[in-house]
């Protein structure tokens, strides 16, 4: 899928995606999928480039030629706060962010900033001195004052810890006051995602301070466009977007192409093709199956990050079955993540060893060596003798190749999926043909994705496809997932799951007690990730004792570039950890024009 996703989650909010994609948006994400091993799993050996020095000697009149799938571009504006018809793909590269984070290197790396830092209870942001607007005004207090206070209008995640932001000690100095102390991670995770940058030109926006939410939210920025990244707005038209260098950029001798052009695409096998044939330079997302994959032409590069998002199954939890934690157990027992990894993409998806509503890579990190006391329900088998029991004592029993409960109704419903996700699909025919093979009687119901959503809101459902993740690099921090799984904010709780206090399980026997959503919000003013580590596990524990979903695959992200007329870094830099590389890497220098 072409799309700036980590999981959709900080691409759009699900009422945007509703907006902006309907039904016809839909179907353009049809094959909807990430990357996994990609073209250059070989070359561990190669040696990580160097960028070529700050003061290029020669800056060629190159373009470099990538693609965006949100609309057509006249349709589309750079105002984030208007996010209806905002083209992310064009914003990234007219506004430079704060932070970029890394997912090889699970940290982030300063951009926009000269330093970050909390103490106690403030957070403060250091703007790089050298950053500019490409008007030549500087990059101010000011005007990131200005951002935040609009941003405060439309909740964004930095409200939700911070009460003020003011000017500190220059003007190149922001400081927030925070309501409480505040965990660090939580503060750079709320500023520093993948679509958080600097876009306030104070003069621009002010006119917008003394109004309610929807006058900022309705500014189309289309004229006159003021940013600070590599690049600057050009023009644009029903075809394409056009920029060009920003000579006032702070690493702008670190860039030796004058354009970039992002085409009007909407559909994979384009995208595919421009590749292949060499229209395109590079792509930040785009799924492309193996047989695609291995017929890319040498020089084009697939670039593989996680996702931190992917195919679970979430439970209606006031179901009349599965609002039953035995009847979630023998699911997930039935169900071989594995199995369904490899029918819907092996190189694209990856499946979690337990089932605890962390991401695939970062289990082992968070839980440690009480990681072997999780249920793993069978990553990679059907342990259908475990699911058997499980309804056994709950009360169903087996007749005629079918569960039921004591009063002879079988286990039967629908199992929502939204249409045109190719791979979600035959994800879903394989969980359903798994389960009904086991007993089950599920039909699936796949729908477009206005009712997808609309279903699963109005609490209108059994159980489904979703996503166990929000995605994005803040799902990289337990705490975000965890909480999420519970509250489910992007259908509006419409799962039901019951929250307060709980008895179930021990760890290490026994019973334990527990507030589970009430514990994870504690982490929120935890000052270190080893005193959040306990409440994590717990909490984590929890998720796999009582199953709000079920995780069954984590997407990998796939990204690409040629380097038939660009130089672009080995395959094993560590700056490939950084989403988007196409848009990230011009920045540092490893993807340059060649002489």
């Amino acid at each position: 899928m072409s799309n700036d996703s980590g999981g959709y989650g900080e691409v759009v909010n699900r009422r945007q995606f509703i907006r902006v994609a309907g039904a016809t948006g839909a179907a353009a994400l049809a094959g909807c999928s990430g990357g996994g091993g990609g073209n250059g799993d070989d070359d561990e050996a190669e040696t990580i480039t160097d960028v070529t020095p700050p003061g290029q000697e020669q800056v060629y009149d190159t373009r470099f030629v990538s693609a965006t799938n949100n609309g057509v571009p006249a349709n589309y504006h750079l105002n984030p706060d208007a996010t209806q018809n905002y083209d992310d793909i064009a914003g990234s590269y007219v506004f430079e962010r704060f932070a970029g984070y890394n997912f090889q290197t699970q940290e982030f790396e300063l951009v926009a900033l000269e330093d970050w830092s909390v103490d106690n209870e403030t957070f403060t942001l250091t703007i790089r001195e050298d950053l500019n607007w490409d008007n030549g005004d500087p990059v101010t207090a000011r005007d990131l004052i200005t951002q935040f206070r609009l941003q405060k209008k439309t909740d964004a995640p930095i409200w939700d810890f911070a009460e003020s932001v003011e000017e500190g000690e220059d003007e190149k100095t922001v400081v927030f006051t925070l309501e409480s102390e505040t965990n660090p991670r939580l503060l750079k995770h709320a500023i520093g995602g993948q679509l958080d940058r600097i876009y306030a030109h104070h003069p621009t926006f002010e006119q917008f301070l003394d109004q309610d939410a929807s006058g900022i939210q309705g500014f189309a920025y289309e004229d006159d466009v003021i940013g600070n990244g590599p690049f600057s707005f050009e023009s644009k038209d029903k075809q394409s977007w056009k920029f060009t260098r920003n000579d006032e950029y702070a690493d702008a001798d670190y860039i030796n192409f004058e354009e970039v052009q992002l085409l009007n695409r909407g559909e994979n096998t384009a995208l595919q093709q421009g590749l292949r044939g060499g229209e395109l330079d590079g792509m930040h997302s785009l799924f492309a199956p193996p047989n695609i994959a291995n017929s890319m032409p040498d020089h084009v590069q697939e670039i593989n990050t996680p996702a931190k998002w992917g195919y679970g199954i979430v439970f209606n939890h006031d179901h009349e079955h599965f609002g039953k934690i035995e009847v979630r157990k023998a699911i997930a027992h039935v169900i071989n993540r594995e199995a369904v990894a490899g029918n819907a993409g092996p190189r694209t998806k990856a499946t979690p060893d337990v089932i605890t509503g962390i991401a695939v890579d970062d289990q082992e990190r968070w839980l440690g060596d009480d990681m072997d006391a999780f249920e793993t329900y069978g990553q990679d088998s059907s342990q259908e003798d475990k699911a058997a029991s499980l309804l056994r004592d709950a009360g169903y029993t087996k007749s005629g190749g079918k569960w039921q409960d004591g009063d002879g109704n079988t286990i039967s419903a629908d199992y929502a999926t939204p249409a045109g996700w190719t791979d979600w699909t035959t994800a879903t025919d394989t969980v359903v043909d798994q389960l009904n093979s086991f007993g089950f009687d599920l039909q699936i119901n796949s729908a477009p994705m206005g009712d997808f959503y609309g279903n699963y809101i109005d609490n209108n459902f059994a159980l489904g496809a979703f996503y166990w993740l929000p995605g994005g690099a803040r799902s990289s921090f337990p705490f975000y997932p965890l909480r999420w799984e519970m509250q489910c904010p992007d259908i509006d709780a419409g799962h039901a799951f019951p929250t307060g206090e709980k008895t179930i399980p021990g760890m290490d026997g026994g019973e334990m007690t527990i507030n589970p959503l009430e514990e994870i919000q504690t982490v929120a003013q935890m000052s270190s990730d080893e005193e959040a580590t306990d409440t994590i596990r717990r909490v984590a524990w929890h998720h796999n004792q009582t199953l709000p979903f079920v995780g069954v695959t984590e997407k990998q992200e796939q990204t690409w570039l040629s380097s038939d007329d660009f130089n672009t870094p080995a395959s094993n830099d560590p700056v490939l950890g950084i989403k988007w590389a196409s848009q990230y890497l011009p920045r540092t220098g490893k993807l340059s024009a060649k002489d």
